[in-house]
């Protein structure tokens, strides 16, 4: 009898066990896909800076080379104020 009560008190023990592996690798999965989805924001705005970054430098260059503000808003996407403010 006491052989069997040890059997199923080690195997309860083992079953907890793992219970609490699977919720320590959950919560560990859950961080990591926290982390992920910063790191997507995070490019996403890094790309976003980028392409914004570039307009204004490509607008600042026609400007150089005196072509109309309302032409470099256009082709550039940016404001005519903001193309009137580079220097």
């Amino acid at each position: 009898m006491i052989f069997v009560l040890k059997r199923k008190w080690d195997a309860e023990a083992v079953r907890m066990y793992q219970q609490e592996q699977v919720e320590g690798l959950e919560k560990q999965l859950e961080g990591l896909e926290k982390q992920l989805q910063e790191a997507k924001e995070a490019v996403v705005i890094a790309k976003a800076e980028g392409e914004r970054k570039k307009a204004l430098e490509t607008a600042l260059e026609f400007k150089k080379m005196g072509l109309p503000i309302a032409d470099i808003a256009k082709g550039t996407g940016l404001s005519i104020e903001e193309i009137e403010k580079l220097k």
